[in-house]
């Protein structure tokens, strides 16, 4: 994932935003969901819900047309839908639970497209979420309701990360990342309708309301930022290689 500065390139691998959305997880503080003997595969979804993306993340690409590197976002929806595919059936293998949520999630991201390769992709995770409801047992009501809690969970973590990723730490509510500037689309049961808001009070807090942790929480990510005379110079590959890691703290409260 990445934003542009006026240098550079802030670039973040998919695999860090991930880590970074299990350690929101952790200290999660509504429910009792913790309480369940789901949870462990749980934090393990969310945690590792990109893991899939580690080697291809090595060395970023260039999108001519786009003048940028690619991104989450504009990457070749083939290729995409091949790498959701390998890391879900990779978490399936660790943790059938961990693999379903991952199911559900990248199966909601386009069950309204019309691409064919997309088609394709929902009708394989669906029947993957069936065979893995009958063998985990889940289609009673109140399993149901749990893996529903559980997949907002995932979501919610995966959006809250992405907050903190796709745009300058302090950015004005105005000026924020679109996706995220009216709230989190993820409904709780704790906040009785109300969405999620979140709010940079200054470069290194995010206030949260309602608060859905246990306690104020600190997070980190690791990023590079890749000068744009180096990718001119070197190319992106060797641009990014030879830029140094630096590590972004959050609080959240």
């Amino acid at each position: 994932m990445i934003y542009e500065r006026k240098h550079d390139w802030v670039m973040i691998p998919q695999y860090h935003h991930s880590l970074l959305s299990g350690d929101i997880s952790k200290n999660w503080g509504m429910g009792n969901l913790k309480e369940d003997n789901r949870w462990d595969d749980v934090t393990l979804a969310i945690a590792q819900h990109d893991c899939a993306w580690i080697d291809l993340d090595e060395t970023p690409f260039w999108n001519d047309r786009a003048k940028s590197p690619y991104s989450f976002i504009d990457f070749p929806i083939n290729l995409r839908m091949t790498f959701y595919t390998k890391g879900i059936d990779q978490l399936e293998r660790q943790s059938p639970y961990a693999g379903l949520l991952c199911s559900m999630h990248f199966h909601s991201f386009f069950v309204e497209s019309k691409d064919l390769a997309a088609i394709e992709f929902v009708k394989q995770e669906k029947a993957r979420q069936n065979r893995l409801m009958e063998q985990l047992n889940l289609f009673e009501s109140c399993s149901r309701e749990l893996l529903h809690l559980h997949f907002l969970l995932i979501q919610f973590c995966d959006n809250l990360s992405l907050y903190l990723c796709l745009q300058e730490p302090g950015t004005p509510k105005a000026e924020e990342f679109p996706w995220f500037k009216n709230g989190f689309p993820e409904l709780f049961p704790f906040a009785n309708g109300r969405k999620i808001m979140a709010e940079w009070l200054d470069s290194k807090r995010v206030s949260l309301h309602p608060f859905p942790l246990a306690s104020p929480t600190v997070v980190s990510v690791r990023i590079k930022e890749v000068q744009k005379a180096n990718i001119q110079q070197y190319g992106i590959a060797k641009a990014y290689k030879d830029t140094k890691w630096t590590e972004r703290t959050f609080t959240l409260v």
